[in-house]
């Protein structure tokens, strides 16, 4: 299992509520990428203080496109 947190993102005009891998440090302002979508993602806001344990989470979330 790996530990999450929900994050709200935001691109162009489409806002989205997600689960993110706590080992990307997520805090507002930081660009993401997700694999298969081209469009930088900006984390808008933290919104689970503690992380949550999650199974199968196969979104691939990476940092500024690293």
């Amino acid at each position: 299992m790996e530990q999450v947190m929900q994050v709200e993102l935001r691109t162009d005009a489409t806002h989205t509520l997600t689960w993110l891998d706590v080992a990307l440090k997520p805090k507002p302002g930081m660009v993401l990428v997700c694999k298969g979508d081209p469009r930088p993602w900006t984390v808008v806001h933290a919104y689970a203080l503690t992380a949550h344990e999650m199974r199968d989470n196969n979104i691939g979330w990476k940092v500024g496109g690293l």
